[in-house]
């Protein structure tokens, strides 16, 4: 696994997008504390704006905080083990999260770094949609099912991914990197 600050140093291509997001954030949480403590409490507006620059900003930063420390331990519990035919994977995927544990045989193929998906397109210019594209692992059955593990490449330090995608290709998994 990867230690705290390295998850973060990998998530740096996202830092454009991050500033824009807490810019925006910031004025909508800004403005709506304003707005509440102008209209529905009736307090005088440049009281209002001074309060609600604190209050918003407070917010901001505790739900920035919160976001981040989930996210740290969200890439904590991520698991991907063998265990003699059983493999073992757990982690986020899409909007949800996955514990799945299935015989090595079902596992057709196991790629890394896939394409974006539609929804991710137009956002592609930015660094950081790409950089979710090349973190994720495609895990394909022999049935054609498959599942997704989001921010993998984020999760595990690379060089135990690339020895443990190395032990899948020597068991006869189609892997998409070169040993």
């Amino acid at each position: 696994m990867n230690s705290p600050a390295q998850v973060i140093k990998s998530f740096s291509s996202w830092l454009p997008m991050l500033l824009v997001a807490l810019l925006l954030y910031g004025v909508v949480f800004v403005g709506f504390t304003v707005w509440l403590l102008m209209q529905p409490l009736g307090m005088a507006p440049a009281l209002a704006q001074q309060l609600g620059l604190i209050i918003g900003a407070v917010l901001l930063t505790g739900g920035f905080y919160l976001y981040v420390q989930w996210l740290l331990g969200s890439l904590a519990a991520y698991e991907l083990s063998l265990n003699g035919q059983q493999l073992r994977v757990r982690g986020i995927s899409g909007r949800g999260s996955i514990d799945n544990a299935l015989p090595l045989g079902e596992l057709k193929k196991v790629h890394i770094g896939t394409r974006t998906h539609t929804m991710e397109k137009p956002s592609s210019g930015q660094r950081g949609a790409n950089s979710k594209g090349a973190a994720r692992m495609m895990f394909v059955l022999d049935d054609g099912h498959y599942f997704k593990l989001d921010y993998a490449a984020n999760a595990f330090d690379n060089q135990s991914l690339y020895d443990f995608l190395s032990h899948l290709k020597r068991k006869g998994v189609d892997i998409n990197i070169s040993e």
